[in-house]
């Protein structure tokens, strides 16, 4: 006999970001918004005759980015998906939350990496600085890339060091 049970901690994977996708999806298709999704922050499963997916994702709403608490119910039967819930996250102070810091306006074009430092943690940190081409002027960039031990990659900082 299947037991059902509190929601419990899963690892973000392939799935667990095309259901990230699926709310925000879904939440523009009910609500008329023009929500784009960035990335799965945190997810639980809860077992129901079927499983609830209790989300935390970033998505941007007009380039500001927002955290949100999303509920999607995956049917054992079909395996069809239903959005049940879909909230913002609303700010507390002293809170930290996710910033553009990116500007949308002109993507910057690689010229080359001037220096690398690898740091080996649970996975590698890539300290880079390279210079790369913004609107036909060349900066130089300082980067910092985690490379999981799965071989996945993200950008942890990007900062603007100074113009050739």
């Amino acid at each position: 006999m299947v037991k059902t049970g509190a929601p419990v901690p899963v690892e973000v994977t392939p799935e667990i970001i095309a259901l990230g996708r699926f709310a925000v999806q879904e939440h523009n298709k009910k609500q008329h918004t023009c929500l784009e999704f960035k990335k799965v922050w945190s997810a639980e499963r809860q077992l129901v005759n079927g499983y609830n997916y209790y989300l935390t994702l970033e998505a941007t709403n007009e380039g500001k980015h927002n955290l949100y608490e999303a509920t999607v119910y995956v049917s054992w039967e079909n395996n069809e998906k239903e959005l049940t819930e879909f909230k913002i996250i609303r700010p507390t102070p002293g809170g930290a939350y996710p910033i553009d810091v990116t500007p949308k306006c002109t993507p910057l074009k690689f010229k080359k990496v001037w220096s690398a430092l690898e740091q080996e943690v649970e996975g590698f940190n890539y300290y880079l600085t390279l210079e790369a081409a913004d609107g036909g002027k060349n900066n130089v960039y300082a980067a910092k890339v985690f490379v999981s031990l799965k071989d996945e990659k993200e950008l942890e900082g990007f900062t603007l060091v100074a113009p050739v």
